[in-house]
């Protein structure tokens, strides 16, 4: 690129994703196609282009409720790295989101986090990403789960909402209808999402009342899944870690979940053992 002809500025469109998936596949992110697609169609996507058009740096913003938004998806190209293409990003997002009103929120990975508390953002809680290598799945759903149903989306929105802080209805109706099963509820109030990724499926986001109870939950999907697993589980959940370690996963890196502005309301953290992904929240 040459420094006469700047990058161009533009909104990001479901034409781009080869050249999206290309900055996910550069970076090792498990984010599939389909992932782009709900948000870029929820949400909205910008990113820098070369002379040829092709996208070399990504950012998208999601609106949740009425008071926040999340940040995600901050890519850029090997090549176009440490020349401010990420702060200018970043600056668009939250000039989008003051403008309307909204707080700014997003998790940021340890490269990241630097660059976030320099334009203001404060860390709140971490979270842990855990890797388990492809296995035989092993024993059955426990007692008390069953999978879930088309008629349960409204009730599972609600658990969400209540667990992250505010409704994302849309969001968590896409993550759940994609699947087959959709995931797991517990009578007591719990529920385990899941979608596929390009290197492993995602598991969460899981609320529950209890460890036992996201315990279960995650049983049923090591109960129905052999292919590598990812999760991004709450630190402030030590006996879930501990859980998550029996059942053969390891850490593989952490993230930092950070608010620019007065943080949205917690929901209920105690409910909160993972999440949807750093990209959703």
């Amino acid at each position: 690129m040459d420094a006469t002809d700047p990058p161009k500025l533009r909104a990001l469109t479901a034409g781009d994703t080869p050249d999206l998936m290309a900055l996910v596949e550069e970076a090792g992110w498990n984010q599939t196609p389909r992932d782009w697609q709900i948000m870029l169609a929820q949400g909205k996507g910008r990113g820098l282009a070369d002379p040829a058009g092709r996208i070399r740096a990504s950012a998208v913003t999601l609106p949740y409720g009425d008071a926040l938004g999340w940040i995600g998806m901050v890519l850029v190209a090997g090549d176009w790295r440490k020349r401010g293409h990420a702060t200018r990003l970043l600056a668009d997002c939250i000039e989008e989101l003051r403008g309307a009103g909204r707080v700014a929120g997003l998790d940021a990975t340890p490269a990241g986090e630097p660059v976030y508390t320099r334009l203001g953002f404060a860390g709140t809680e971490r979270i842990s990403r855990w890797r388990r290598p492809a296995r035989a799945p092993q024993g059955a759903a426990a007692e008390g789960l069953r999978p879930i149903a088309p008629g349960d989306l409204a009730r599972i929105a609600a658990l969400d909402a209540e667990s992250f802080g505010t409704p994302r209805p849309a969001l968590i109706a896409d993550i759940a209808r994609r699947s087959d099963p959709m995931g797991w509820i517990a009578g007591e109030g719990g529920v385990l999402l899941h979608r596929a990724g390009r290197n492993a499926r995602q598991i969460g986001p899981i609320c529950a009342p209890d460890t036992a109870t996201a315990g279960r939950l995650l049983d049923a999907a090591l109960a129905a899944f052999g292919e590598p697993l990812v999760i991004d589980a709450c630190d402030a959940r030590p006996g879930f870690g501990t859980l998550l370690e029996a059942r053969g996963f390891s850490v593989e890196r952490p993230f930092t979940r950070m608010y620019l502005g007065t943080p949205v309301p917690p929901g209920a953290p105690a409910r909160r053992f993972a999440i949807a992904g750093p990209e959703l929240g």
